[in-house]
């Protein structure tokens, strides 16, 4: 392999072309590390974030930029597409966060309110609000068609970096450096569950597709998945060395992807909790990670300012 080296768990095999083969891509532009991903609803698009303070919209398919989105002042850290993706939202460490149209590039509307870093934005699933979590301890969640505040979530006692709805909107996963999951029912007045189990900082919350399982990843260099909405911790999922960045379910929610400082990327088996993959030699921290809605690839942001597309194949 020209570019990675793969070292296989188990039976199940999945195999990340090399930098030379037919359909990876390398997508170059980024003056920063590439710190978020995120693929459009219909996959034939991908965002990413990054410390040059822009948000990139590319073809995968052709590697080419389609949109540079220019209007942060500082890091951007999280990119996320609306359900139907005619618009993307993007976080800052300027406090703001940006809806842009993805057609035209136009920047919609610029949200503030936050006092701090804003980590994280997310979708709800009917595309009418977002919720956002920040370096200022809130989870705030915004009414998008007036760009206004809704509400104000206070209950975390450090910085947030991971906020995500669930997909049947009921609820909203956060986490930070409290070393805390919270799980805010938005149908009873945002009351919230606390998940205790994380040692160190919480980087990462990400849903499955059914909303009964939550997987959270952070700086104690583990995963956890959670049954929601009791709360029971199911599996912890140990491998990597250095902290974790991102955990992503696959679509079919029989896998999940981990991206870490130790410069890999880990694939595993929810089911048995084992790792049935691992991609290294980027040789530099791995940011973002995010399967493509046919859970056919993996895009990977990183340190080396480049963004990485795999075919991902059992």
């Amino acid at each position: 392999m020209t570019s990675c080296q793969l070292i296989f768990f188990g039976l199940l095999v999945l195999a990340f072309q090399s930098q030379a083969d037919n359909p990876l891509q390398v997508l170059t532009g980024h003056k920063g590390s590439s710190i978020s991903v995120a693929w459009s609803p219909d996959g034939k698009r991908l965002a990413s974030g990054s410390s040059d303070k822009t948000v990139k919209i590319w073809d995968p398919k052709t590697a080419k930029a389609l949109q540079t989105l220019i209007g942060h002042s500082h890091y951007v850290y999280c990119v996320d597409w609306n359900p139907d993706g005619t618009k993307l939202a993007s976080s800052s460490y300027d406090r703001t966060v940006k809806i842009w149209n993805t057609k035209s590039g136009k920047l919609l509307v610029t949200l503030r309110g936050h006092n701090s870093a804003v980590m994280s934005v997310d979708w709800s699933p009917d595309g009418k609000r977002l919720v956002t979590g920040s370096q200022d301890k809130m989870v705030k969640v915004w009414n998008v068609t007036e760009g206004s505040l809704l509400r104000t979530c206070k209950g975390h006692t450090d910085l947030i970096i991971s906020t995500q709805w669930s997909p049947d909107g009921k609820y909203i996963a956060s986490g930070g450096f409290d070393n805390i999951v919270r799980v805010w029912d938005t149908t009873a007045d945002f009351q919230s569950k606390k998940l205790v189990g994380h040692k160190e900082a919480i980087e990462s919350v990400g849903w499955d597709s059914t909303g009964k399982k939550l997987a959270s990843a952070g700086r104690d260099n583990t995963t956890i998945v959670w049954s929601i909405p009791d709360g029971k911790k199911l599996r912890t999922f140990q491998g990597h060395i250095r902290r974790i960045e991102c955990v992503v379910w696959s679509p079919d929610n029989k896998q999940l992807a981990t991206s870490s400082q130790d410069q890999t990327v880990r694939i595993w088996d929810v089911a048995t909790g084992k790792t049935l993959a691992a991609l290294t030699g980027n040789g530099k921290p791995i940011r973002g990670v995010a399967w493509s809605p046919n859970g056919s690839l993996l895009a990977i942001g990183s340190d080396d300012n480049l963004v990485r597309i795999w075919k991902v194949t059992p």
